[in-house]
């Protein structure tokens, strides 16, 4: 199956994409797969040989930030698992997949889940990667679809080592205005706990903010203490934090991300600007209709433009932050440029 990453700052549309594409009959929707993993850190982009127990815990043992998430009530729309009905409960841990991937295949998401925990237990060793495009391929084969897209949060951070263990994958890099993105991530759990946590990793020298531990909660600021156990999420949401330092994440995630996506072979390539689909849906959802290797279908052309709506706010205009963003603002410009330059050759 053709893979295909759509990869951005998070806060970008994403969601918006995963969920218009969810609804094209030919695409396998991997909403928010490997955000889903990535808090493991390094080992879920490792390219070693996983049997297929050691890949499924991979898939579904839990991950902590995502649990504190899944039972706060500051938690994301993004996360669609059906917390208090579903069977899976905070005290036992949600599988890692269950909260937004498999969710956003199926209407019974515990019912996949456990296909999945019969089946590929017994999948025999392999290369990591083709666990993931046999996990892939078995899902499209059960549920339909004939091309794979997974659409993460923040991917674009990891777009390297995406590439590094699928080659042969496409990329669409989906870009937003920075202010925009900044205030839509100053009021997400994840993003603000992401900047939190990573202000505690600096105190404490450590390597990863994944890395703290309970062991860490003594020797942290009491404003940071609560992140070495479990999070305090409305704490989380109520510590004060500058706009402007979202509009620094995300000018890092902008500047590097560029400069990786712009080393992608250029047949593997698309960029996408949040503000332009609002502006033509129609015709950017068929451009990466096409990009995708399926067929822009008219019926789910014309359904999925009347679907994207425009959020009109007030444009950020506070200097700090606009000149936060304006590194990652320079990187967008340049690669429209050299896209541009590409095009022409």
């Amino acid at each position: 199956m053709t893979i295909t990453f759509i990869v951005g700052t998070g806060r970008c549309g994403s969601t918006m994409f995963s969920r218009v594409l969810q609804a094209h009959p030919d695409v396998l929707s991997m909403n928010e797969f490997f955000t889903s993993l990535a808090a493991r850190g390094n080992e879920v982009f490792q390219q070693r040989a996983l049997d297929g127990s050691e890949f499924w815990s991979l898939l579904a043992d839990p991950t902590p930030p995502f649990g504190a998430f899944a039972a706060s009530a500051c938690r994301s729309a993004e996360m669609i698992y059906p917390y208090g009905s579903g069977r899976f409960r905070p005290e036992d841990g949600f599988p890692a997949i269950s909260h937004m991937a498999l969710p956003a295949l199926t209407p019974d998401p515990d019912a996949l889940y456990d296909h999945l925990a019969e089946t590929v237990p017994a999948w025999p060793r392999r290369p990591a990667a083709d666990q993931y495009r046999a996990l892939f391929a078995h899902l499209g084969q059960r549920l339909g679809g004939s091309v794979v897209v997974e659409r993460s949060g923040a991917s674009l951070a990891y777009l390297p080592a995406l590439y590094a263990l699928f080659p042969e994958a496409r990329f669409v890099h989906l870009s937003r205005s920075g202010p925009a993105c900044a205030l839509s991530m100053s009021r997400h759990i994840a993003f603000r706990s992401l900047l939190l946590r990573t202000e505690a990793m600096t105190f404490l020298q450590l390597a990863s903010p994944f890395d703290i531990t309970a062991a860490h909660a003594a020797d942290l600021p009491e404003h940071l203490s609560h992140l070495a156990g479990d999070v305090d999420c409305e704490r989380v949401m109520r510590t004060a934090i500058p706009l402007a330092a979202f509009g620094h994440l995300w000018s890092q995630i902008t500047t590097q991300g560029v400069e990786d996506f712009l080393r992608l072979p250029p047949d593997h390539r698309m960029a996408l600007s949040y503000e332009h689909v609002l502006d033509a849906p129609e015709h950017h959802l068929g451009q990466l209709a096409d990009f995708l290797g399926t067929k822009p279908d008219p019926q789910w052309l014309h359904e999925a433009a009347a679907s994207v709506i425009r959020n009109d706010r007030p444009p950020v205009t506070d200097p700090e932050t606009l000149h936060a963003c304006a590194p990652g603002t320079r990187a967008l410009e340049h690669q429209t440029r050299v896209l541009a330059t590409t095009a022409q050759t």
